[in-house]
């Protein structure tokens, strides 16, 4: 059945067919993921087929080839497929959707009017020996030599390389950005689900050792020995993966360091539930897994290097990632398949075991800032105005979210000042963004923690629990004044901090009060139960409002955040 565009697909389109008239230079068009490129692109395809043109659409991912070319029959056009991976090589048809890969190695000496490149930010216009550049030059030669029209438009949620920094402007080669397809944009039109960052309860993995090569990527021997140190770990976060998709949701996605890193993941989940899907996977058998996902029969998708794109399992709303990423962008499409509707879903849930977002946080990325935004009012105690622009953070926040004239607001929380420009940081920073100086100091986070936190040994505790949240006050020996922690119930963001940072600490058999947290019997019944304990010392420190933040509860027989 035809697909009829959304407006703002339309609006695209209509933008997009206007500039390939006005302009020669490679075009691009910004979409996140769930924004329908796939329809956006079939459109575009299907005018050059019906004005007797001839168009290459050049897609890394076989199971997005098939996906495209499917969309493409569907909305009426004739598709050609050129892929080993799905054993085909026409090259007869008006459109033909390809691999690069199998493009590159032939180079079809086929007249073509236009190129579009499907999930761009891969492309490198700086370097002409790249594969995507040899084809891209080839063809445009050929177009060239035969005084043909020839164009190039690219299509990406994710628009940038490496650290963020931007594929699109004079000095790049996606010369204009069309159109902008926000994520942001979706999910307040409700085309997308908001995702949550969850409080992870078990350890992560300490991937901050880790050094890049001089390809910009990490050592996969060095992810392993990480791995090989913390052998218990990785089932403990498998459990607790499963304690979260079995109390509610629907299925995860998880995404492993190395091969032998899924197996690992593998055998701490029920059998029967899980799958692993690597590069390696047959194109059938990795179609048979990704079919058992949507229908539900798999819960748990394991992958190494793989499912960032070209998956559509809808149903699926949380993705775990115990594996670190240098990447931004895989990071961020990772995050992006959760995000898709589903009527089981009102929100997703990213985990992250692997610190990836202290490692990203402070890039302007819609999906993470999105992530980062705070909850309703309800939520006061854990929201901080921005003293700069005033646009609301987390009290987790770094960098203020906000927007300032189409630019990132530069206000930080908590930053690292650069000894030698005075620029303020990201706390995570290596060098600094203004003058590269390195800012890091291997003890520094060691001696901060030693020098700000204090130990407060505590005489008694109280605990209230009421229709809005749980208040506990917590007397030091001799003290009048109690120390005090509050937590809210009114919201699932708010009910995550609770379990996190409460149940799962004070209480022995937490899981048997997650899906009673806004039972006040049950929560009375819990604080008063010969299973909850309280902490005899806590590790405090001071915030920049001079109030005590507690950082650690030790108890008598095991101590925990």
């Amino acid at each position: 059945m035809i697909k009829q565009l959304r407006p703002y697909q339309q609006t695209a389109l209509n933008t997009l067919r206007q500039r390939l008239k006005q302009t020669t230079h490679p075009l691009l068009v910004t979409a996140s993921v769930g924004a329908g490129k796939s329809l956006i692109l079939s459109e575009l395809l299907l005018d050059m087929e019906r004005a007797g043109y001839r168009a290459l659409c050049l897609t890394m991912n076989s199971t997005l080839i098939e996906q495209n070319a499917e969309t493409y029959r569907i909305q009426g056009g004739n598709p050609g497929i050129y892929c080993a991976a799905l054993e085909s090589k026409d090259i007869h048809q008006p459109v033909i959707f390809a691999s690069p890969h199998s493009i590159v190695k032939g180079l079809p000496d086929i007249p073509l009017n236009l190129i579009v490149i499907d999930e761009c930010h891969g492309v490198d216009g700086n370097n002409p020996n790249t594969m995507y550049m040899r084809i891209l030059n080839h063809y445009g030669f050929k177009a060239q030599e035969a005084q043909r029209s020839f164009r190039i438009v690219g299509l990406t949620g994710t628009p940038y390389r490496g650290k963020g920094i931007s594929i699109v402007g004079a000095s790049q080669f996606f010369k204009e950005e069309v159109c902008n397809i926000s994520t942001s944009y979706l999910i307040g039109e409700n085309f997308l689900v908001p995702a949550l960052f969850g409080l992870t309860h078990a350890d992560s993995f300490d991937y901050s050792k880790l050094r890049v090569n001089n390809m910009g990527k990490f050592n996969q021997s060095e992810v392993q020995a990480v791995i090989d140190k913390n052998e218990r770990l990785t089932a403990e976060i498998m459990r607790e993966v499963q304690a979260v998709v079995e109390n509610g949701r629907n299925g995860a996605f998880i995404f492993a360091a190395t091969r032998k890193h899924c197996e690992e993941c593998a055998r701490a989940l029920p059998n029967g539930q899980w799958a692993i899907i690597t590069g390696e996977t047959p194109h059938h058998e990795r179609k048979e897994i990704l079919a058992a996902a949507k229908l539900g029969a798999i819960r748990y998708l394991i992958s190494v290097n793989c499912l960032n794109v070209g998956v559509d399992i809808p149903n699926f709303d949380v993705c775990a990632w115990l594996r670190p990423t240098e990447s931004l962008v895989l990071y961020t499409q990772g995050i992006g398949r959760v995000l898709r509707l589903h009527p089981s879903k009102i929100s997703s849930l990213v985990l992250d075991y692997a610190q990836n977002l202290d490692r990203h946080g402070d890039i302007d990325d819609p999906i993470i800032n999105q992530a980062l935004q705070p909850g309703p009012e309800n939520e006061q105690e854990y929201i901080i105005p921005c003293y700069t622009c005033g646009t609301n953070n987390t009290v987790h926040a770094r960098r203020c979210i906000g927007v300032i004239d189409d630019s990132r607001c530069n206000h930080y929380f908590e930053f690292k000042e650069c000894h030698k420009c005075r620029e303020q940081n990201d706390i995570t920073s290596r060098h600094c963004r203004n003058c590269e100086t390195e800012l890091i100091d291997p003890n520094a986070k060691l001696s901060r923690l030693k020098a700000e936190t204090f130990e407060v040994q505590l005489d008694r505790a109280k605990y209230f629990v009421t229709s809005t949240g749980l208040t506990a006050f917590y007397y030091a020996i001799n003290a009048k004044a109690p120390i005090v922690e509050k937590f809210y119930f009114k919201s699932q963001k708010a009910l995550n901090i609770f379990y996190a940072k409460f149940l799962r600490v004070h209480v022995t058999n937490a899981s048997d009060y997650y899906m009673k947290m806004q039972n006040l019997s049950a929560m009375n019944e819990m604080i008063n139960s010969p299973n909850m304990k309280t902490p005899h010392t806590l590790i405090c420190k001071m915030n920049d409002k001079n109030e005590i933040v507690i950082v650690k509860k030790v108890f008598q027989t095991n101590s925990s955040e």
